[in-house]
């Protein structure tokens, strides 16, 4: 079997069992939803030995001082709540009345920014089921756009976002990148919602800051996006509480530090916000995405004399 055939048997597979799970969450419980992600998470724990590793590898770096028991209990914790976060997103998208057990905080500081008519660019991370945001603040009576990747599978693309779209969240995709800016310009322009992530490595287009004290390639568009249009930049999360409870943590708007220079400006900002979002995994680990290489891009010595673009 060549690659290519390879690769289209996976994504039927997978297209598969993306409807049948679907259809299952339609008809189970969602304490079974849980149940059924509880044991799928732990099977992968052990049967992904490639993204186990690069987990305790990404553990090795943010904790060094944990202990191997700690950092494996961390990465089994991690697997379960990514699969359960999966069933549980269909779910709530097949039954978007029952959200009530999704509480917002800080939702004041979020009706604040939109006073500006500015638009608001609401910075997160790969924490928690993050896709929930999105859903229960459009739920909320918020006009919510959500930046991601278009999917490789395009038949399992479309279905999922057309689930999304039917619940009230709008995409935005992240490729063309020209496409992608003029999308964003004219939601904000309409004074609507941009949920965007900074925490994934971003190869050699953004800027390096110190994340867990190792540079990080992190990108910059909340920041120059917020430069150019004045929209507020608001960092928010969502974390588990319990069984089908989360909270969505809301904080004030984060003023752009000033600087002199324009390049400065961008690096300092990117660098605070990388910084929030460091203590928002401190305080959840075992939610975040550590099956990630964050860390792959390290600056070459080329880019490390450019001025700004590496933080000292």
């Amino acid at each position: 079997m060549n690659g290519e055939t390879r690769k289209i048997l996976i994504r039927r597979i997978a297209w598969f069992f993306l409807r049948a799970f679907t259809f299952i969450n339609g008809v189970f419980s969602l304490r079974w939803s849980y149940f059924l992600g509880s044991i799928l998470g732990t099977f992968a724990y052990w049967a992904v030995g490639r993204h186990r590793r690069i987990a305790m590898e990404s553990l090795d770096i943010a904790f060094p001082n944990l202990s191997i028991k700690e950092k494996k209990k961390i990465t089994r914790d991690f697997f379960v709540s990514m699969a359960q976060s999966a069933f549980e997103m269909l779910y709530f998208l097949e039954h978007t009345d029952r959200l009530e057990n999704v509480k917002i905080q800080g939702q004041e500081f979020l009706d604040e920014a939109l006073k500006s008519g500015q638009g608001v660019i609401l910075v997160t991370a790969h924490i928690g089921n993050f896709p929930l945001m999105s859903l229960k603040l459009a739920k909320s009576g918020y006009n919510v756009n959500f930046v991601t990747r278009p999917m490789r599978d395009e038949k399992a693309g479309d279905y999922l976002y057309n689930l999304r779209e039917n619940a009230g969240v709008k995409s935005i995709f992240s490729q063309p990148r020209r496409e992608c800016v003029m999308n964003m310009l004219r939601v904000l322009r309409n004074n609507e919602i941009i949920i965007t992530q900074i925490d994934q490595n971003f190869g050699s287009g953004g800027v390096w800051v110190k994340f867990f004290g190792k540079l990080a390639a992190t990108p910059v568009g909340p920041i120059t996006l917020s430069m150019r249009t004045k929209a507020k930049l608001v960092p928010a999360f969502i974390y588990r509480t319990g069984l089908g409870k989360h909270c969505i943590q809301i904080f004030k708007e984060e003023p752009l530090i000033e600087a002199s220079d324009k390049d400065e400006m961008i690096l300092k900002n990117t660098a605070n916000l990388s910084h929030i979002i460091e203590k928002w995994i401190k305080d959840y680990p075992e939610q975040w995405g550590w099956i990630h290489r964050r860390w792959k891009s390290q600056p070459s010595e080329k880019m490390r004399a450019m001025k700004f673009r590496v933080e000292e």
